[in-house]
C-alpha cells in the first residue's frame, strides 16, 4: 500500500485522533462530509478545520504523498469556506515546528531507494527534483513556510496521528485568537 493511501484512510485517522482535541475546544464534526471537517460558530460566522490529502500524490510510487490540515473562518461551515485562515504549522510555534520537522525527516529516512527504473525516464532537471523528495529538511521551519505531512503508508500516518494531537491544542488556542 505504499503511496497510494487512500484519502478515506487519511480521514478515518485523523477524526480518530484529532476528534477528541476539537471537542474539547468546542468542534462539532461535520458528518455531512467525507473528510475530516469539524466546526464551531464565531459570532455569525464559523470556524472550520479541515483534513486535505494533496491531489498529486507520487504517481510513480516512491516518495507517496501529504496532507495538510487547514483553518479558515467563513459565512459556511464547509471545507474549503472562503475567509481568513491558516494552515496548521503557522499557527505552532519554533520548538512545534522542530517537532513536525523531525517527523517529516523520519518518513523521508524511511524511504527506499528511488526506482532506477523511474530515474532513468527523467530529464536531469525533473530528475533533480523528483530525488529532492529524500532529501531530508535540513533548515528549521519558518513560521510562514506550507508545511505538507508527508507519508507513504499507514505506519507514517500513524506517526503523525500521535504528534498531531499533542501539538492541536496549542494550534487550537492559536486559531481562537486569530480567528474568533
Amino acid at each position: 500500500m505504499d503511496g497510494v493511501v487512500p484519502a478515506r484512510v487519511v480521514h478515518r485517522k485523523a477524526v480518530a485522533a484529532l476528534g477528541p482535541g476539537f471537542a474539547a475546544a468546542g468542534f462539532a464534526l461535520r458528518h455531512v462530509s467525507a473528510a475530516g471537517t469539524w466546526q464551531r460558530p464565531a459570532g455569525p460566522e464559523f470556524v472550520v478545520a479541515w483534513v486535505q490529502p494533496t491531489r498529486s500524490p507520487d504517481a510513480l510510487g516512491w516518495y507517496g504523498s501529504r496532507f495538510i490540515i487547514e483553518f479558515r473562518r467563513g459565512a459556511q461551515p464547509l471545507a474549503g469556506v472562503l475567509g481568513p485562515g491558516f494552515r496548521f504549522c503557522q499557527l505552532l510555534d519554533d520548538e512545534g515546528r522542530e517537532r513536525v520537522r523531525a517527523a517529516q525527516n523520519a518518513v523521508i529516512r524511511r524511504l527506499p531507494p528511488a526506482p532506477a527504473g523511474v530515474l532513468r525516464t527523467l530529464d536531469d532537471r525533473a530528475r533533480d527534483r523528483y530525488l529532492a523528495q529524500g532529501r531530508p529538511v535540513t533548515a528549521p521551519y519558518a513560521a510562514d513556510q506550507d508545511i505538507w505531512f508527508r507519508y507513504r503508508d499507514e505506519r507514517d500516518l500513524d506517526a503523525w496521528f500521535r504528534l498531531l494531537p499533542v501539538l492541536l491544542p496549542g494550534v487550537l488556542g492559536a486559531v481562537r485568537r486569530r480567528l474568533g
